[in-house]
């Protein structure tokens, strides 16, 4: 069986699906993995064949607009570069087909995939990352502003939902996505992202159950499965420089604003007045060092990549951005969280941390506000260490969400192909 996957985004949004391709791949499938050549070296290190999507400048430029990390008009920003690529994306795409034996796999982002789909009749997966990419009235996705207030009746949840579905999310999305469909001879759609962005053969939530409950308003297709993370080679250690200032103190705070912000250097200014504020030792991760402010204080290290799993077990606490990679390799790791959130669905995670109690969320780049949210974590009272306990044991104990999800992917296979071989 081939199986081609479409992963966008930035690095927590393609490395899961890196994690994805290896064990199919490791099953006897052909893999296919649609990527940005930014993440080759990833990519070739895991033994899959990358088939490249557009140049690293391009997407390095995508990267450094502004306006895209806006809480607001970031969406908006996405989207439009979404249909500029999608039209080649999908020739790319539609290249890798093998008739009769072709499952595709996409991420939130993969308009491609679902096009695909309907155009050539071939079953589909889309795999959401985070629980926000499922719009529902019982469970209210968290933006930039509060969460909606728990008293509002389903009905007023509903009716709103369905007033910002259209007539915030289909005016921008499906005007452009419909002229589009119209060049393929597909008909024109609407309510794309809550419903026509999720896949009717498979649509899988990459996240477990206690993070987020499917709702009664899901789409029927949907199931969870649990974090699909990328962890680090068993013979790569931490950077020798990295290793040896974890051992000559205390445990660092850790900083990162994600490996795609290029506008971090409000955060990292931050990072460095707190850190001086409360004479503690800390570590900056990013790739992009423009961002940081200089002089930084004597005790912090920078480091431009990182694997969390080996890392953050050395930490004390991780303040960072709401992606829902990091989110999750905090949650392995047992430690505590600050999440300042910037655009998408970060609104949404640091919420569930905040929910389970295991965190904090700050919406301010203030360095005082941002002492008083760390002075618990760093001094934990019983109910945080017993609550961090728990969750890191649940991610201990969950089976491999790349297992799982390899097997619903078969399981479509052998439904729709059951003369072929999926094995």
């Amino acid at each position: 069986m081939k199986i081609v996957i479409t992963a966008l985004g930035s690095g927590g949004d393609v490395f899961p699906f890196i994690a994805l391709g290896q064990v199919l791949q490791q099953r006897g499938h052909t893999v296919a993995l649609l990527a940005n050549p930014h993440f080759a070296e990833a990519v070739a290190q895991a033994g899959l064949s990358l088939v490249p999507l557009g140049t690293e400048d391009e997407y390095l430029a995508a990267l450094r607009q502004p306006e895209i990390w806006h809480p607001r008009r970031g969406f908006a920003v996405i989207w439009r570069q979404l249909m500029a690529l999608t039209p080649r994306i999908l020739a790319t795409l539609q290249a890798q087909i093998v008739p009769h034996q072709t499952v595709l796999v996409g991420s939130t982002l993969s308009l491609a995939t679902r096009l695909a789909q309907e155009r050539h009749g071939l079953p589909a997966a889309m795999v959401h990352l985070s629980p926000n990419c499922f719009l529902s009235a019982y469970e209210f996705p968290v933006t930039s502003a509060q969460p909606l207030p728990s008293w509002i009746p389903l009905w007023a949840r509903q009716a709103l939902l369905a007033a910002i579905d259209r007539g915030l999310l289909d005016a921008t999305c499906a005007p452009p996505l419909n002229a589009l469909r119209a060049t393929l001879g597909l008909p024109p759609v609407r309510s794309v992202m809550r419903r026509w962005l999720h896949s009717p053969d498979l649509t899988i939530g990459a996240f477990p159950e206690w993070f987020a409950a499917p709702q009664p308003d899901w789409p029927t297709s949907a199931v969870v499965t649990g974090f699909l993370r990328l962890l680090a080679h068993a013979e790569s250690p931490l950077p020798d420089t990295v290793q040896a200032f974890l051992n000559q103190g205390s445990p660092p705070l850790v900083f990162t604003a994600g490996t795609g912000m290029t506008q971090a250097h409000a955060f990292f200014s931050c990072a460095a007045q707190t850190v001086a504020a409360l004479q503690r030792r800390a570590l900056f991760v990013t790739r992009f060092p423009e961002t940081l402010p200089l002089p930084l204080p004597r005790e912090v290290l920078v480091a431009d990549h990182l694997p969390f799993d080996r890392l953050l077990p050395q930490a004390a606490v991780l303040i960072h951005h709401g992606g829902i990679g990091t989110t999750a390799a905090a949650l392995a790791a047992g430690i505590p969280q600050l999440i300042v959130p910037f655009a998408f669905d970060q609104f949404d995670n640091a919420a569930r941390v905040v929910r389970l109690r295991i965190g904090q969320r700050c919406a301010t780049l203030h360095p005082e506000r941002w002492r008083a949210k760390l002075e618990p974590l760093l001094h934990p009272a019983p109910a945080l260490t017993a609550a961090l306990r728990r969750s890191q044991q649940r991610m201990t104990d969950a089976p491999d969400a790349s297992a799982l999800i390899a097997d619903r992917i078969e399981a479509l296979a052998r439904a729709r192909f059951p003369t072929s071989s999926t094995r």
